[in-house]
């Protein structure tokens, strides 16, 4: 039976549903033509996340219980934004839209998820982890995977990847799945891609250079102009670079798959049961 009750609390739900893709959208369109995103969309996305997400606990079937669930969520997910931006793991954006997600998921069960897992029966975790968990699986299978593969590709092929660049065994595997070689040439004004060598003038060799954190546009710019001068100066024609995931993306699919499956590792725990 269709309760008055229910028509709100289902109402809300979609209203965020279409609220946090719409954002994620929009975010996700600035992040591959700009590399920066406003803080709108996460204003939006935090704003109508916590006004829904109060009427869909006052309106849920046990208020204090999906109450608890949200403050849990909401915790979590400001922790793990504010660890994952100050580590130097995620950009601004990634981490603002991580602790706007966390806001608009305060019930557990998956109203679109067609298995029934028994696994999430015994513990609670976050929506904002499940989330989170998957755009992670999902930038490890679409990022460094295709790059190692077309880089062994190019080496069984007879390339030299490393010729006339300094680096030891463990750079050199850390590169291959973080980037590719390029000419010069075509590397120039591009906005998608991150020089990984530099040149030193004392020793005078190209060495690779990897960046750990998330470095600032004005910072990795700056950089940029250093490189493309040593580039005119060596005369260099081949250089290393990493492509730059799109993160927020990435974190739109997490969020839809999150909404019809749940977290991934689960559904693997389910298949192989």
């Amino acid at each position: 039976m269709v309760t008055p009750s229910l028509v709100v609390f289902q109402t809300m739900f979609y209203i965020q549903v279409a609220v946090v893709i719409l954002c994620l959208i929009f975010g996700s369109v600035m992040d591959l033509l700009k590399r920066e995103v406003s803080n709108i969309p996460w204003i939006i996305m935090a704003a109508v996340g916590l006004l829904t997400s109060i009427v869909l606990i006052i309106f849920s079937e046990d208020p204090r219980k999906v109450g608890g669930f949200f403050g849990f969520n909401v915790a979590f997910g400001l922790i793990l934004g504010l660890v994952l931006y100050y580590t130097g793991i995620m950009g601004g954006a990634d981490a603002k839209a991580i602790m706007a997600l966390s806001l608009n998921t305060p019930v557990y069960i998956f109203n679109f998820a067609f298995l029934e897992q028994e696994v999430y029966n015994l513990i609670f975790i976050p929506n904002v982890f499940n989330t989170f968990f998957n755009w992670l699986l999902v930038m490890v299978i679409f990022y460094p995977l295709p790059l190692l593969f077309y880089n062994l590709y190019l080496k069984i092929r007879g390339r030299k990847l490393f010729e006339n660049t300094n680096a030891n065994f463990a750079s050199k595997i850390l590169m291959m799945i973080s980037g590719y070689l390029i000419p010069t040439v075509k590397a120039l004004n591009r906005h998608d891609i991150v020089y990984s060598e530099k040149y030193d003038k004392e020793t005078e060799k190209w060495n690779v250079i990897h960046f750990m954190q998330v470095v600032e546009v004005e910072e990795e710019e700056k950089f940029k102009k250093e490189v493309e001068e040593d580039i005119k100066l060596t005369r260099r024609e081949l250089i290393w670079v990493k492509v730059l995931p799109p993160g927020i993306v990435f974190l739109l699919i997490g969020y839809i798959v999150n909404l019809f499956v749940g977290n991934l590792l689960f559904l693997i725990y389910y298949f192989a049961l």
